[in-house]
């Protein structure tokens, strides 16, 4: 499979979720880290929707447009901060030594490796009087998660070279055994790894302990919000959202208890070579390279209390519904593994991961499917601020998950942070983050709002330890340039 470089593309600086589910790509909220009782207006949608319907911190300004605002995190336990970089900004990406391959296995061994880019094209928001409010955004959202046990990490960057292939077929015909410390020379001469069928492993005993999930989603989606109370102490507002989700590609691993599950649907955009394998479910030769390959729908419900106009608590559920995967759809065929012919991984380009696991001659094999139905990543959001006075407020948000569905947080996220508007029209921002596919991060962040609000921009980091320590990166960026009030 050749693999263009989606991430970076979609990153762009000028192009890892994620979509993160934290914030998404609302750099407005970013730096804070706490997104559910703050985020207003179209970047409540996916988040609050009830916060649709509060009202504008700019008096007389009740329309909001956006265009392109870009949020993207990349996390890594194995590589470090420089071999991050060079996969973002397509560095140049050295060829790996048999040495690096090894050490290289043993980092990716029971590692997580994550990465969330959403993409907001267009955003708008209209407060009413009457009817209460409205939302609309439409946001690529790309997610990408990775955690190898023992035995995958091995074959994946050693292919053929891994210990678990006993004897190795060299490019003149003879057989020798497969040791350790091999010369690169003698390397440089094997075409293909062999075990005997008494020693041979399945593929979901090789994968076990390993988790892989990958989709790009397009998503549509519409909300609604109301002040269902106006009181004197207290106000109430709640919210809809409904999506609509286009399906671009999903790829997904999970071995555990003995067991092995993997599905793949791939846009034509992704150019995979199946090997032999047909499905009824694939798309014909000419489609165009952004054919759909999956179609679902998603909802999201939220309310917001807001007591004596200081005191926030939210609320929220967000992404009930599921993707059904109808295009190019492809499930595991499980079977021994007794010859292979890929010699591994021979750079840490972060996307060659699919490619080895893919491809017709990938660590993985597939037989055709007709579909595939999978859950969305329900997460239930629980958020508390407090607005001290218009040049301080600080929050808190806790996100937890609660499917199983592609794209879904590892743990629970527990996030405080807040804001100092030193003048009215600079958004100082700094928070704490805990939990979800990353370690513990620091976000920070900068928004300017120009002539009370007209035109907004900012941009944001959601790790500014990063910045500091070469270990366990989170190399993020948030930011949008093209916000208006009017």
């Amino acid at each position: 499979m050749k693999l263009p470089k989606l991430l970076t593309i979609a990153v762009v600086f000028a192009a890892i979720s994620s979509h993160s589910q934290t914030e998404s790509s609302a750099f407005t909220n970013t730096g804070r880290a706490v997104a559910t009782p703050f985020a207003t207006d179209y970047h409540s949608l996916g988040i609050n929707p009830a916060n649709l319907a509060m009202p504008s911190a700019y008096e007389g300004k009740t329309f909001t447009l956006g265009f392109m605002e870009i949020g993207a995190s990349f996390y890594s336990e194995a590589f470090n901060k420089p071999e991050v970089r060079q996969n973002i900004f397509s560095e140049e990406i050295e060829t790996l030594s048999q040495a690096d391959q090894i050490e290289l296995a043993s980092q990716f061994a029971n590692s997580v490796n994550s990465a969330d880019v959403d993409i907001m094209t267009f955003g708008m928001a209209h407060q009413t009087n009457s009817i209460g409010s409205f939302g609309f955004s439409v946001r690529e959202r790309i997610d990408f998660y990775s955690k190898l046990g023992d035995q995958m990490s091995d074959i994946m960057w050693l292919g053929y070279n891994a210990p678990y292939f006993e004897e190795l077929i060299l490019n003149n015909g003879d057989t020798i055994a497969n040791y350790q410390n091999m010369s690169q020379d003698s390397i440089n001469l094997v075409v293909q790894g062999i075990t005997s069928l008494a020693n041979a492993q399945s593929i979901s005993d090789l994968a076990q302990g390993s988790e892989f999930r990958f989709s790009w989603l397009r998503e549509f989606n519409i909300g609604w919000g109301l002040q269902f109370l106006d009181g004197e102490k207290m106000d109430l507002y709640g919210g809809v959202g409904l999506k609509l989700l286009v399906g671009q590609g999903m790829m997904s691993l999970v071995a555990e208890n003995g067991t092995a599950e993997a599905f793949s649907a791939l846009s034509p955009f992704f150019d995979i070579d199946y090997g032999n394998a047909i499905s009824e479910s694939s798309l014909p030769e000419n489609a165009a390279p952004y054919t759909k390959v999956g179609f679902g729908y998603g909802v999201d419900l939220g309310a917001t209390v807001v007591l004596k106009d200081k005191f926030i608590l939210s609320a929220a559920v967000t992404d009930i519904g599921h993707v059904k995967w109808t295009g190019n759809v492809y499930e595991l065929n499980d079977f021994n593994l007794t010859t292979f012919e890929n010699e591994g991984l021979e750079s840490v380009d972060f996307l060659d991961q699919i490619t080895q696991l893919n491809a017709g001659d990938g660590i993985l094999d597939w037989k055709g499917s007709k579909t595939i139905k999978t859950k969305l990543a329900t997460s239930l959001r629980l958020g508390a601020g407090l607005n001290l006075n218009e040049k301080f407020k600080v929050g808190m948000d806790l996100i937890a998950p609660v499917s199983d569905g592609i794209g879904q947080y590892d743990k629970t996220v527990i996030a405080v942070g807040g804001e100092i508007s030193p003048v009215k029209w600079i958004h100082l921002q700094l928070g704490f983050m805990s939990g979800g596919n990353y370690n513990f991060k620091v976000p920070i962040g900068i928004v300017f709002s120009v002539a009370n609000g007209t035109y907004e921009f900012g941009m944001a980091s959601r790790d500014l330890i990063t910045f500091f320590s070469d270990d366990q990166p989170t190399i993020s960026a948030s930011m949008g340039f093209l916000r208006f009030r009017f």
